[in-house]
């Protein structure tokens, strides 16, 4: 948890107005999580705080590449990450969320973790599809030897090595019987 001692942001101190913190992510990070999809990455996060006296807004700006498995090849990939977000933190009595980018902290609060932020913005951005991207000549980045395997394991795929139907299905057994009503 000491990778994540730097996301939280001392605020009491700070004079009004914008202040910056950067950040460098990468798997030191996500270790600090449990069940992180995420284990490789190299992210750049630009961290601006607009402190105001009633206020802190903070914008999350995510630049890099996140490693990802591709699920069609299953050979690895870096996803780019380009990414803004803002949040809204107000004081209030108590902790609450009021929205999904308005937050309550209490008066008494002098430090804002964002390190849970960070975590869950980042898992936001990946991709539902996650698949190699195509180079510049529309072919396919992922690993061709890999994609002739699962082609041969497909339903209905005939090898060439094998000879006459596909012994591979349990249909085939089935095509020979004959349910007629004369015999």
């Amino acid at each position: 948890m000491e990778a994540l001692k730097q996301y939280k942001i001392g605020f009491t101190g700070l004079a009004n107005g914008r202040h910056h913190f950067p950040f460098d992510i990468g798997p030191a990070f996500f270790d600090c999580f449990d069940h992180s999809e995420i284990e490789r990455a190299s992210v750049h996060l630009d961290l601006n705080l607009d402190k105001e006296s009633n206020m802190l807004v903070f914008d999350f700006v995510f630049r890099g590449w996140i490693e990802l498995v591709c699920g069609r090849c299953l050979g690895c990939y870096h996803e780019p990450v380009d990414h803004q977000q803002r949040i809204y933190v107000k004081f209030g009595d108590d902790f609450k969320e009021q929205s999904e980018d308005v937050l309550v902290i209490p008066h008494t609060e002098s430090h804002f973790d964002t390190a849970q932020y960070v975590f869950e913005f980042l898992h936001l951005m990946l991709p539902l599809r996650r698949v190699h991207p195509d180079d510049e000549a529309g072919a396919s980045g992922c690993d061709q030897v890999m994609l002739k395997r699962v082609k041969e394991h497909t339903p209905g795929h005939r090898r060439a090595d094998s000879a006459g139907p596909n012994r591979e299905s349990p249909f085939e057994a089935l095509k020979s019987l004959r349910f007629d009503k004369d015999n």
